[in-house]
């Protein structure tokens, strides 16, 4: 009789040492994974349910290798998170968000390199309750696949400037902005450079807004005096 359920039992605390790893996983590698899906977290979905269902129904695989695989695994990703407090290797992992219409006129290159044709995108705005370009001002093409539309008349969306310290170069690549703007913002905001900041966001016609390291909040204004404003940068 023993001999006939071992079978059963051995299956029923795999799969359940399976779910505490898995839980444990995600505790681990934060909780922002469940709100937003990214390539890594594609991938580490994948990986999770391979090992988890290969061990789950190999009777040579013991519950030891499956805490093993789910050990290296996760010690994996929290090197490959930790790497990514590198923006080169942060867009290389997890992409970036493009504007596939800005000011009314579609990107045509971003519709190209996202594979993306226009049903497709009539569907996604169609989802977000807009049926006409007509109602469409700027769309954001976001890194998990979702878009985010502004309408003509809305409050003007923000834009991460500094990230983790680093000034976030595809932001001023989209706003026609430079490292030298950006830096007059923080020092006229009483900061020495952009790696005293955990983040800078910027909202047209509202202002700039600081976060340090400590967790404190400063918000600044978005005008300068005409002597400190570069020539070719003085149009928002």
């Amino acid at each position: 009789m023993i001999e006939l359920i071992q079978p059963y039992v051995g299956i029923a605390v795999k799969l359940i040492v399976g779910m505490i790893g898995i839980l444990t996983f995600l505790r681990i590698t934060g909780k922002a994974q469940m709100g937003q899906l990214t390539p890594l977290d594609t991938v580490s979905a994948f990986v999770i349910g391979a090992l988890v269902g290969g061990v789950l129904y190999n009777p040579d695989m013991t519950i030891w290798h499956l805490i093993f695989a789910l050990v290296v695994w996760t010690g994996f990703n929290m090197l490959v998170r930790f790497a990514m407090r590198s923006a080169y290797l942060r867009h290389l992992i997890k992409g970036e968000s493009v504007f596939l219409v800005k000011d009314g006129v579609i990107n045509f290159k971003n519709f190209k390199r996202n594979s993306l044709e226009m049903e497709q995108f009539r569907l996604m705005l169609r989802q977000k309750g807009i049926f006409s370009m007509f109602d469409v001002e700027d769309v954001l093409f976001e890194a998990n696949g979702s878009v985010t539309v502004l309408s003509p008349g809305q409050t003007a969306y923000s834009v991460l400037l500094v990230n983790n310290g680093e000034i976030v170069e595809s932001s001023l690549a989209q706003f026609n902005h430079t490292q030298e703007w950006v830096m007059k913002a923080i020092k006229r905001n009483g900061f020495r450079g952009p790696s005293e900041l955990f983040c800078m966001e910027w909202t047209p016609r509202r202002g700039f807004y600081f976060v340090t390291f400590n967790g404190d909040v400063k918000r600044g204004k978005a005008e300068f005096d005409s002597e400190s404003i570069d020539p070719d940068n003085a149009q928002v």
